[in-house]
């Protein structure tokens, strides 16, 4: 990896020409002389004395790094979204202690292990261990051709899968937020115009839009190879692992921003110039020790606590929908025992959502008379989930929606998803550029640990049900659960993450005087 990286800097930053090379100095004077004191640095040779990498090797290295994300990423949801649907009560079981080990590692360290490795390393790791969760499915549908039927081996493979799975996706995600952050940085740095938060604002779009529209075609994946080619799920399963494990081999040839900045750091000090980039110092001050960076900057910046319930509400609506609209609602609105079409409704989300991001991208870093802020935008997602919950208050029992209700719940879900992918991680880079592993810790930590109270509530004996009834819903496996506490829970837990939010913003314009968002 660090060769193929070589080689692509070598490419990106060709070495000078063998004539003299002059270079400006602060005061403005011209010097050639103290050229072959820098060149004898071998990995300062092949790139200009102060400058990092441009603009365009910077968005690149970006965008390749998104695409990577996204097709190791989109093989985890689709995935996950087939447990449910496939496995029925064994299947919401490994999905709740997925997100209990994704929550857990962001609590216990993967802040601390991806400030260790950095970023990009982060990103293979994450990437291999998720690859690890996926595979897992292949080696279940073997067990089960094998058996004939669910069995302790089965139960154990996924109960491993699902924890490994969840410590890669909490490297995964946090390393994701680190590279989002180095390249949002280092590309304000390079340009002459941009600010800092109309890049984060873009670069979030296009990793939000990106990761969405890949996760369209691998989720109608399952449903067109069934329906066209009648593939079994033990091959549609072994297609995912082979395309979740490809990307880890590829990520070793993206460059790692990181590094770059780190370096870019040392000559801006070296040579007495400072363009607001953060140094280590900032960078470690911010946290006491870097073990427990998740919880420092949750104890010592109160943003990061107002921001919280909108993770909160994208985690628990996340396990809500996933368990009773794939795992109940289609089969009794479309006749599917066969989850046949979860792939093609869950689809639906991933192209809102991945429109959506774009268009908010767009928007955000505007600055014509259409351009619409982090604020708004956040509002709306938080306002999405609201009607999602009012809607199932209305109208409980899944024999009673129609397809077009289906469709238009699912396209919510894709509207709110955008703003929790995009908009706010581009907010979460903005309000804490100096603590950017501790700041998406927080990012997992509430979203997971929601996650995780849902799927446990959908399956536990919490809130089991003796029969059917308005509120108590049958899943595909036969087991009948209540939904109307989840249902209040998210409608109080909308209501309150609005004008939380806002506080934050207030204190994010109180500290930084930003004129608009």
């Amino acid at each position: 990896g660090n060769r193929i990286t070589n080689l692509l800097t070598s490419y990106l930053h060709p070495r000078p020409s063998s004539s003299t090379p002059t270079h400006t100095h602060v005061d403005g004077t011209k010097n050639g002389n103290d050229i072959p004191s820098r060149m004898s640095h071998p990995l300062i040779e092949s790139r200009p004395l102060v400058d990092g990498p441009n603009t365009t090797v910077i968005k690149n290295s970006f965008l390749l790094m998104t695409a990577l994300f996204a097709i190791n990423h989109g093989c985890t949801v689709s995935c996950l979204d087939l447990a449910n649907a496939r496995l029925g009560s064994i299947g919401v079981w490994q999905s709740g202690i997925l997100y209990a080990s994704y929550t857990l590692s962001a609590l216990c360290g993967a802040s601390y292990f991806v400030k260790q490795i950095g970023s990009r390393n982060g990103l293979i790791l994450g990437m291999g261990l998720s690859a690890s969760y996926v595979t897992s499915f292949f080696l279940v549908a073997l067990i089960v051709e094998k058996n004939g039927g669910v069995g302790w081996l089965h139960q154990f493979v996924a109960v491993v899968s699902a924890i490994v799975g969840g410590i890669g996706t909490s490297i995964l995600w946090v390393s994701q937020g680190g590279y989002f952050s180095s390249a949002s940085q280092l590309f304000a740095s390079a340009s002459l115009e941009a600010k800092l938060e109309d890049v984060s604002s873009r670069f979030g779009g296009n990793f939000a839009s990106t990761l969405l529209f890949v996760e369209v075609i691998l989720r109608l994946l399952s449903s067109f190879l069934i329906e066209t080619a009648g593939l079994s799920w033990k091959v549609i399963f072994g297609l995912y692992s082979l395309l979740s494990i490809l990307p880890v081999f590829l990520m070793m040839g993206v460059i790692d921003l990181e590094g770059y900045q780190t370096l870019h750091r040392q000559l801006q000090t070296e040579y007495g110039i400072d363009e607001g980039l953060q140094s280590e110092e900032e960078n470690n001050s911010t946290s006491n020790s870097k073990a427990t960076a998740t919880l420092d900057l949750l104890r010592t910046d109160p943003k990061a606590k107002y921001l919280s319930p909108l993770n909160i509400l994208f985690g628990l609506s996340t396990a809500f929908c996933s368990s009773v609209l794939n795992g109940a609602v289609i089969s009794q609105v479309l006749d599917d025992p066969s989850s046949t079409f979860v792939g093609l409704f869950t689809s639906i989300t991933s192209i809102v959502a991945a429109g959506a991001s774009l268009l908010f991208g767009i928007l955000q870093s505007s600055h014509g008379s259409f351009r619409c802020g982090k604020g708004q935008i956040m509002t709306i997602g938080a306002l999405c989930y609201l009607v999602i919950a009012c809607h199932f208050v209305a109208v409980p029992d899944g024999s009673d929606w129609t397809r077009i209700s289906l469709i238009l719940v699912y396209a919510l879900l894709g509207v709110g998803r955008a703003t929790f992918e995009g908009t706010l991680r581009a907010i979460f880079v903005d309000f804490f550029p100096n603590e950017k592993e501790g700041a998406f810790g927080n990012i997992i930590l509430f979203s997971g640990a929601a996650s995780t109270i849902g799927y446990m509530l959908s399956v536990t004996g919490v809130l089991k049900c003796e029969e059917v009834s308005k509120y108590c819903m049958e899943y595909n496996d036969g087991s009948i659960h209540n939904v109307l506490v989840m249902e209040y829970v998210i409608i109080a837990t909308a209501i309150v993450s609005i004008p939380a939010f806002w506080r934050a913003v207030w204190m994010f314009r109180k500290g930084t005087e930003q004129a608009k968002w």
